[in-house]
């Protein structure tokens, strides 16, 4: 009898599941309550201008102007280039929105991030005075102040997960020897020795895991066939590229195909993209003659970058950059601002997004394999006008994201798909 009544008394699991599960779903609406809101603290950005790309450009050029080993550089911020920063972190995001300024002593920073739904994470952060190594600096994300030590926590965390996916960042005291905010500026010393290898990590960290050694192995194969036969355009060059591609076609040999064509054609400003392949394929030398587009050696960089971009960073970053880099141009010192250009960028950017699209990318693997000039830069297009100058280009567009110049880059998207529909 005791044996029976003890085999039907109920189990303690489903009780105890259901406590967890409760507990779980508290926990979850006690962090939404504190960190996430139902809009934004920071105002949408306007797109960045010429002068948002030259401020940009300007704390680079500090950084680089100092190479000695151990010796720190001395960077200055104003709220203008803080301004010109967040501008470009806005819109290379998307989905983030960015502010800063310096005054009265007091660097603040905030920032909105999008979540599904329609809600935010908001943050904002501010320091004050002069630090020996890193600052401390008070955080606020969402309800929730933290303490300054705390900001030092959530630093070191970001730079755990970088240094997990590869990215060589050293500890902060070293990378920060001292930040000072005046009136109107920051100062900061800055020890950045082998920086250009740590941003390329960054970089590579944050697109898409890209298979280096497959990477290598075609750009490899493509050196070897260019010592036999040499290709003259970039059409000769992708439809080779491509030779061996079929219809089952992973997306990581797609990738890894775009990559290695852009180490190829564009050649060391492409390694960021994935700098453990760059390393690889050092075993293969590139001949060294040009590769055009059109009979124009800087229209196959365009294409060939914007794709290999596109195969790692995704559609949005890859257009942003496109268009900075004509920013950058229309400049004093630049070449202008070119439609010509910009169109290679989006082909490249658009054949890219096709032949990593499952319902594409057969029939853009298929074309690839037998491209022609034409098919990878329409002859119409070099009909677009190039060589404007930062006040022509404001002048007749108005910026990048006013009317008239989003109707131009619509025109050139109506081309190219013309052209695909013709072929």
């Amino acid at each position: 009898m005791t044996s029976t009544m003890t085999a039907q008394q109920p189990s303690p699991w489903p009780r105890r599941l259901r406590r967890v599960a409760l507990a779980l779903l508290l926990l979850i609406a006690l962090v939404a309550v504190l960190f996430i809101g139902v809009t934004p603290t920071v105002e949408p950005r306007a797109r960045p201008t010429a002068r948002d790309i030259a401020a940009a450009r300007g704390i680079w050029s500090q950084i680089e102007a100092v190479r000695a080993p151990d010796k720190p550089v001395r960077i200055r911020l104003d709220s203008k280039a803080i301004s010109g920063l967040t501008a470009l972190a806005s819109d290379a995001t998307g989905k983030a929105r960015f502010d800063g300024a310096v005054d009265g002593g007091v660097l603040a920073a905030k920032a909105s991030i999008a979540l599904p739904l329609g809600l935010w994470i908001n943050a904002d952060a501010s320091v004050t005075g002069r630090h020996g190594g890193f600052p401390a600096y008070r955080l606020k994300v969402g309800r929730v102040s933290f303490p300054p030590v705390a900001g030092r926590w959530f630093a070191e965390l970001g730079r755990w997960v970088l240094r997990l996916k590869g990215v060589n960042i050293p500890p902060l005291d070293t990378i920060v020897r001292q930040v000072s905010v005046t009136e109107h500026a920051v100062l900061a010393d800055l020890a950045l020795t082998g920086s250009s290898g740590m941003v390329h990590g960054l970089i590579s960290a944050a697109g898409q895991t890209v298979d280096a050694p497959l990477v290598s192995a075609i750009y490899c194969r493509i050196a070897a066939a260019e010592k036999e036969t040499p290709a003259k355009t970039l059409s000769e060059l992708v439809a080779r590229t491509f030779a061996r591609a079929q219809a089952s076609e992973t997306q990581a040999q797609t990738r890894a195909a775009f990559v290695a064509l852009s180490f190829y054609v564009v050649g060391e400003q492409a390694e960021a993209l994935v700098p453990k392949a760059a390393v690889l394929a050092k075993a293969c030398p590139r001949p060294g003659r040009a590769i055009t587009l059109q009979q124009r050696e800087d229209l196959a960089k365009h294409w060939a970058f914007s794709a290999g971009l596109t195969a790692v960073l995704g559609e949005d970053t890859t257009s942003s950059l496109g268009e900075w880099k004509e920013l950058r141009d229309s400049l004093p010192e630049g070449s202008g601002f070119s439609f010509i250009d910009l169109a290679a960028d989006r082909s490249g950017m658009q054949t890219a997004l096709r032949a990593l699209d499952p319902a594409s990318a057969a029939q853009t693997l298929a074309a690839l394999r037998k491209a022609g000039e034409d098919d990878l830069l329409p002859q119409a297009l070099l009909r677009e006008p190039e060589g404007l100058s930062e006040t022509s280009f404001v002048d007749r567009y108005g910026g990048l994201d006013r009317k008239h110049y989003r109707e131009a880059v619509i025109a050139i998207d109506r081309v190219l798909a013309q052209n695909r529909g013709a072929n």
